[in-house]
């Protein structure tokens, strides 16, 4: 008897010690290993995507999107070609980067791409879940071409000048300018299907001949290349046509970046009667199916006499994360201007 009470007097302070100290009780190491895998592991990641490509080849250029905490820390890792690599915050939360395939990289459909994001002692990881290459597109082949490659004039080529550029070309290919005697292969961006952007800001230090720059785009796809000239002066006549050399072209609602839902009402405003080309895509990836690139509007609207315009679409798959490009080009008589609205579908 005195044996059972002693024992039964052992477990009774045990358990009171355990009640009293809870550390005690925390004392194993397995709960708090998986609280700091909890803590790692947190979702911070919203979206994960990459633009299809036609080749995985020297010289193509990868463009990825990270979609998730804002005033972050995003890198991206390719096995076998680029580590680490740092993704640029472009508006808060999302995170672009693009990567031109080497000599050497081993890059295939099946490499297993990823990005990180980082805050604090937070850290996210997501894998690609989408093809590389577009499975709908022929591989083999491709066929470049250069349809346009232009700019609106400016006033005078002073240090601060902005000089803007468009290229029309074959899409999904990688488009570059040059400035003969002051900058060489800026990379441009492909907005939309076959149309890149690009822009230079002019330094003090540039010298840019009487006669006139010579400014040259390329545009590459794997191992073929081809080039146009510029399609006008950077710095329009003394004629007085400076002023006219650009029509009014402003995008009143929604704004940039907005989210939208349902339809889509785009109103603007250019020159009084002025004719309005509209083109609008949508570009969308969704975890485990392909991604894909449709134009949902290629149509013609007009100004009215004060030079307002409207239109409206209706995506036709309204996949959240979906980005629409809406883009317009206005023309009145000799006068042209371009404008570019990106949008996301809520």
């Amino acid at each position: 008897m005195k044996i059972k009470s002693f024992s039964t007097t052992i477990a009774l302070t045990l358990l009171s010690a355990t009640i009293c100290f809870p550390e005690i009780a925390r004392a194993s190491p397995k709960p708090s290993i998986q609280v700091a895998q909890q803590r790692v592991l947190s979702s911070d990641i919203d979206s994960f995507t990459a633009y299809p490509v036609q080749r995985l080849e020297s010289g193509t250029e990868l463009y990825f999107v990270l979609r998730g905490t804002p005033y972050s820390r995003a890198t991206l890792t390719i096995p076998n070609a680029v580590q680490n690599l740092p993704m640029r915050e472009v508006q808060p939360g999302v995170y672009e980067v693009s990567y031109t395939i080497r000599e050497g990289d081993r890059i295939s459909e099946n490499t297993v791409v990823r990005a990180n994001l980082q805050q604090g002692d937070r850290i996210s990881s997501a894998s690609l879940q989408q093809p590389l290459v577009d499975s709908y597109s022929d591989r083999r082949f491709q066929s470049l071409s250069i349809n346009r490659f232009s700019t609106p004039p400016v006033k005078q080529l002073d240090p601060g000048t902005r000089l803007n550029f468009t290229l029309t070309g074959t899409p999904n290919a990688t488009a570059t300018f040059s400035i003969e005697g002051v900058a060489y292969n800026i990379p441009m961006r492909e907005g939309s299907n076959g149309v890149y952007t690009g822009g230079y800001t002019i330094r003090r230090q540039d010298y840019f001949p009487p006669e006139g720059a010579t400014v040259t785009a390329s545009l590459q796809s794997g191992n073929q290349v081809i080039r146009s000239r510029l399609d006008r002066d950077l710095v329009a006549g003394d004629d007085g046509s400076v002023e006219t050399a650009e029509i009014p072209l402003e995008i009143i609602t929604p704004e940039e970046n907005a989210r939208v839902s349902g339809t889509v009402k785009v109103e603007g405003r250019s020159a009084p009667n002025a004719t309005v080309n509209v083109e609008v895509q949508a570009n969308s990836s969704v975890a485990g199916l392909f991604g894909f690139k449709r134009n949902i509007v290629d149509r013609t609207i007009k100004a009215d006499e004060q030079g307002n315009f409207s239109f409206a679409f209706n995506p036709t798959i309204a996949l959240p994360g979906t980005r629409y490009e809406v883009n317009l080009s206005s023309n009145s008589g000799d006068r042209t201007s371009e404008e570019t609205l990106v949008l996301f579908q809520n």
